[in-house]
């Protein structure tokens, strides 16, 4: 019996998880999809537009390091974020969730319009031997390549993301292994770091507020990120600004609503999504991007005398 309640908890804290990442793979397959169907009507005869960014940047033909980039990117956030159990769930769910959610924009985005290829001597292997469907697969594990869907730049969001998750979501945790190894040498020298650098300035609830010593290396390494993937010519400039800037504003949106959740239950969407983020309380509960619920403590304030009008001094 004990068993089975354990069990049972497991699955609910984890369906969640589970929905977030089946959502996630469902629009990257579609997009998928959408991306050899782009491909396939793209252009390929004309010249490419023409770019601030491909004129100030020079060329570099080693396109592939997008992928080295991506790669490492989600590397650190994976060391980063999965040894924290109290929060690693709730960083995954929603890196799933916003991702799919942009995959889904992106299929959109380049479907609807075609433009030129960027990038110099780019030809696709995509055949019409197979459906769409199948050629998919064949792009996802890297046997096909494409150079026709521009519109907005995917490279661009998948940075953008794992940068937005150190910002979010880390409060300068990942010093403490170096922290406690500084400690067992022996050293008992205190750094004398200005606060503002070593970490994070939290709201009410807990939540980061500004950026530290480690978000301001992750987000030097997405502008350098951006800045390679024009110069590879991978894509066109406004392909990496409106990556960049409709997974910041997609984001932000998300998690504003997430704090405001409790005060809209009312609304099937929003029981949705309270449960989606596991959420309890009433519409008086704060809600914290990493805590949960905060209950709101009423504050006693000391008794106030009454006196009357005749009782002033002066």
């Amino acid at each position: 019996m004990a068993c089975n309640i354990i069990t049972c908890r497991c699955i609910q804290k984890y369906l969640p998880l589970l929905s977030s990442l089946i959502f996630f793979l469902i629009f990257f397959y579609t997009n998928a999809i959408v991306t050899t169907i782009a491909d396939r009507i793209a252009p390929y005869y004309r010249p490419a537009l023409p770019d601030i960014g491909h004129k100030l940047l020079p060329y570099w033909s080693y396109f592939q390091i997008n992928n080295y980039l991506i790669i490492i990117a989600y590397v650190f956030i994976f060391i980063r974020f999965l040894p924290q159990s109290d929060i690693r769930v709730t960083v995954f769910r929603r890196w799933f969730f916003v991702q799919g959610i942009m995959f889904g924009m992106r299929s959109i985005s380049i479907y609807v319009t075609s433009l030129t290829v960027p990038q110099p001597g780019c030809i696709t292997n995509i055949t019409e031997l197979a459906t769409p469907p199948v050629e998919a697969f064949y792009v996802i594990v890297g046997i096909r390549a494409t150079c026709g869907d521009v519109l907005f730049s995917g490279h661009t969001v998948a940075l953008t993301i794992c940068a937005l998750c150190w910002t979010t979501y880390a409060r300068a945790e990942e010093y403490r292994p170096f922290l406690f190894l500084y400690r067992k040498c022996g050293c008992k020298r205190r750094c004398h770091c200005p606060e503002w650098l070593i970490r994070p300035k939290l709201d009410a609830v807990g939540d980061p507020m500004t950026l530290y010593l480690t978000t301001y290396f992750v987000w030097f390494y997405t502008v350098v990120g951006y800045f390679i993937i024009i110069a590879t010519r991978f894509h066109y400039t406004v392909d990496v600004f409106l990556g960049c800037l409709l997974t910041v504003l997609t984001w932000y949106t998300y998690h504003a609503y997430v704090k405001r959740l409790l005060e809209k239950r009312r609304f099937i969407i929003a029981r949705i999504f309270i449960w989606f983020e596991g959420l309890e309380g009433d519409a008086s509960t704060s809600i914290s991007l990493l805590n949960g619920p905060v209950r709101n403590e009423p504050t006693e304030l000391p008794p106030v005398a009454v006196v009357s009008a005749g009782d002033a001094r002066y």
